[in-house]
């Protein structure tokens, strides 16, 4: 029997490099995702008379960090003590979470979105994620802190008859010394699991309350649903992490890029009487630059609290068309891949994308 006991539990920081492996949250994961350890390894050359031709004597570690990508199932809560790790992956990707109470119940919305100064004091500040990762050792279990961690991209992948899958890019600092696994990991109800038939796809009226980008509730009810047989958002932040003559041989200054989102969908080749035309999609692009809306909503159908029912939104409230033709085949019905990028709404929203979480965890 293969012996593959690996298991992730988030913690956040208070500190940058401080880790946090105590209050954590249990994500289960969709492949193994261990970090990839990255040292820069110099061998010395210099002329040191005739020893200098019979080869190098000498390497010396003079930097560290670490990258990877972890891919999970999306459930709205994290397991464990700290529910809110999940969300709190995606406020180290954004900078920024305005969280909202539905009146006196237990259910509260989290909205993230794009800022210019994510480490500043009234945004992250000085905290980053730990990645806890418990593995075995041969027999023994352990918990590997990798320390320091920034989030530079995320990806939602949704097909037919899947569940929803968070694609995270991460990169960090080190990791720092192994500790006793962390042990009796809990997840959370499979009822709190976003899948393919919880999810509605709408483009354009989308009724916003608040003042953006600070907004509380998103409503579809004059929006025309599509429905793609698959569709993927992809966010980038351009982050880069910078090793500086600080007196550490590892990355201690996060520096910012600008801010990404793409969508893609494949969905059937039409024109239909009513609702969203591929056809005419296909056709505006063509006579120009064409620009839609989109919004993508998984209601899970479980209550949160006796407020409204976990959830999660993803508001794209600009994008222009890039491309993508027909494609025909002799077994099937015509299909099209449409693609867009996503532009920043400075008018409404005030954001080139939002994200809304909805469960009972009171912070992320």
């Amino acid at each position: 029997m293969a012996d593959n006991r690996i298991y992730l539990a988030l913690g956040e920081e208070a500190s940058r490099g401080v880790k946090e492996s105590a209050t954590v949250g249990f994500i289960p994961l969709l492949s193994p995702g261990i970090p990839k350890f990255e040292f820069d390894d110099r061998h010395i050359k210099e002329f040191r008379g005739q020893d200098s031709a019979k080869g190098d004597t000498t390497v010396r570690r003079m930097g560290r960090k670490w990258s990877g990508s972890i891919e999970m199932p999306f459930f709205t809560e994290a397991g464990g003590a700290w529910k809110g790790a999940i969300g709190c992956l995606m406020k180290h990707f954004f900078g920024r979470a305005v969280t909202a109470q539905n009146g006196t119940t237990g259910q509260y919305s989290h909205l993230l979105y794009p800022v210019a100064d994510p480490f500043s004091a009234s945004n992250l500040g000085s905290k980053a994620v730990t990645l806890n990762l418990n593995i075995n050792e041969g027999a023994l279990m352990r918990n590997w802190p990798f320390v320091g961690g920034r989030i530079k991209g995320l990806t939602f992948t949704q097909e037919t008859g899947q569940h929803l899958k968070l694609g995270v890019d991460m990169m960090g600092q080190r990791r720092d010394d192994a500790l006793a696994e962390t042990g009796s990991p809990v997840y959370a109800a499979e009822n709190l699991r976003c899948d393919y038939n919880n999810l509605k796809v709408y483009t354009g009226t989308i009724t916003r309350t608040g003042t953006g980008p600070d907004f509380t509730q998103l409503s579809f009810g004059s929006a025309a649903q599509i429905k793609p047989d698959k569709i993927s958002v992809k966010f980038g932040n351009g982050m880069d992490d910078a090793v500086r003559l600080s007196g550490v041989d590892y990355p201690d200054r996060t520096r910012m890029g600008q801010f990404s989102v793409s969508v893609e969908m494949t969905i059937d080749w039409e024109d239909p009487s009513s609702g969203f035309s591929s056809v005419d999609d296909f056709n505006a692009w063509l006579a120009g630059a064409s620009s839609t809306n989109f919004c993508l909503v998984w209601d899970t159908g479980t209550q949160a609290g006796t407020g409204e029912n976990h959830a999660l939104i993803i508001d794209v409230p600009s994008t222009v068309r890039k491309g993508g033709e027909p494609s025909y085949s002799l077994e099937k019905d015509p299909m099209i891949t449409l693609k867009y990028e996503g532009l920043y709404d400075a008018a409404v929203c005030k954001y080139i994308a939002g994200v809304m979480l909805k469960n009972t965890a009171a912070t992320i």
